[in-house]
């Protein structure tokens, strides 16, 4: 277990993807959603049925990162979105911190998780 005051790398990449996992989360919500208004079309259920896979991916990821959070004493405060992107304030052993994405840094971090877990179900 870390006893350290500062937050490491390992600390920030948690915080970052326990931010952005519920964001990727709403918008596989939203295409699903989308995608089921195509009634009767083979390859919409297929699309469906590997985007409903990677939304049980996010959920176990989720899981573990709440876990790893508890055991390195982490804790998100606060998380707001804008036209500009998200800003996080978390407490890491009891010191807050704060950290901003451009919005184009969210896209390009959430692509990069997706494709992760596109491949980890397989």
């Amino acid at each position: 277990m870390i006893n350290s005051t500062i937050e490491t790398e390992e600390d920030i990449q948690i915080i970052k993807e326990y931010t952005l996992l519920p964001i990727l989360l709403d918008m596989l919500a939203r295409d699903i959603e989308e995608l089921s208004l195509q009634q009767n079309k083979l390859i919409y259920n297929l699309v469906i049925f590997y985007l409903k896979g990677i939304e049980s991916s996010i959920h176990l990821e989720l899981k573990t990162l709440r876990s790893k959070m508890r055991q390195q004493r982490i804790q998100v405060l606060d998380t707001t979105m804008n036209a500009l992107g998200v800003e996080v304030e978390y407490k890491v052993r009891g010191y807050i911190h704060r950290f901003k994405m451009l919005r184009s840094l969210v896209k390009a971090e959430l692509m990069i998780l997706l494709m992760r877990l596109w491949e980890a179900p397989k």
